[in-house]
């Protein structure tokens, strides 16, 4: 399935889903009269960080996702991190909601990085879509021609060249994802904001980047909370920030009296 590599397993994945078929009145502004078909995993992509490789999984038209759904269940319980743009809302509980229908058990503990919530957190531009990011962050193009509801029809009807493109659209989805996640990695849980995952519970004990995991740290000023102050280390490889564990000891001038 993967190449295990020292350090947590951090997985990057794409869902993409079939639509449900039900009953409408009007095509605008309307309700939904009934449901026939509840929607399903049309396809996934999924990459290791670390590996080279990035895999393609669908049912070929088939209507039927239980092995997807296995196989992502198997990709989630053996991460440690799992990375998806608008995760945490959509691709996680999609996930979860087939785990469940197919009485499987919840996949062992993971945390997770929503690069969608950690963009808008960040930064301020036109859009936060990956559709727009590349262009927006200074990212390399992903050139991939307009698509529209049709695509999804026709994988579902197991058209070949349909099922080609969704190949292609959503491997090239998680490919920019990667990179979007590595050119925001050194914001996400600079000192005194929201964490990201701490790679040195996996160090074995060594002083690493917490973001990355590198082991070349430069101190670079203080943190300070309301009552402690901690040294702050910038990586030399991701250029991202940490504090230490530890919190410096404190001196008081002549006077002062503790508790």
């Amino acid at each position: 399935m993967s190449t295990k590599t020292e350090g947590p397993r951090i997985l990057l994945y794409d869902i993409e889903t079939a639509p449900a078929l039900g009953w409408v009145w009007d095509m605008w502004n309307t309700n939904v009269l009934g449901i026939k078909q509840d929607w399903y995993i049309l396809c996934y992509a999924y990459k290791w960080i670390g590996d080279n490789q990035t895999w393609f999984i669908t049912d070929h038209g088939k209507r039927n996702d239980r092995e997807l759904v296995r196989n992502l269940r198997a990709l989630f319980d053996e991460a440690d991190i799992v990375i998806a743009h608008n995760g945490d809302k959509f691709d996680q509980r999609k996930a979860n909601a087939r785990f469940q229908y197919y009485n499987m058990p919840p996949p062992s503990p993971y945390q997770t990085i929503d690069t969608l919530k950690e963009d808008r957190r960040y930064f301020n531009r036109m859009s936060h879509s990956l559709k727009h990011l590349p262009a927006l962050a200074g990212m390399k193009a992903k050139k991939m021609r307009g698509h529209d509801f049709q695509l999804w029809l026709d994988c579902m009807d197991g058209d070949e060249g349909a099922w080609k493109y969704m190949r292609e659209y959503t491997l090239a989805d998680v490919e920019a994802l990667e990179e979007l996640y590595l050119k925001l990695r050194p914001w996400i849980g600079t000192p005194g904001k929201a964490a990201h995952p701490n790679l040195g519970h996996w160090a074995n004990g060594d002083v690493v980047c917490a973001k990355c995991g590198y082991d070349k740290l430069t101190k670079r000023g203080f943190h300070r909370t309301s009552v402690s102050v901690f040294q702050t280390y910038q990586c030399k490889r991701c250029k991202g920030y940490t504090r230490d564990r530890k919190r410096e000891t404190q001196r008081f001038g002549k006077g002062v009296k503790t508790l």
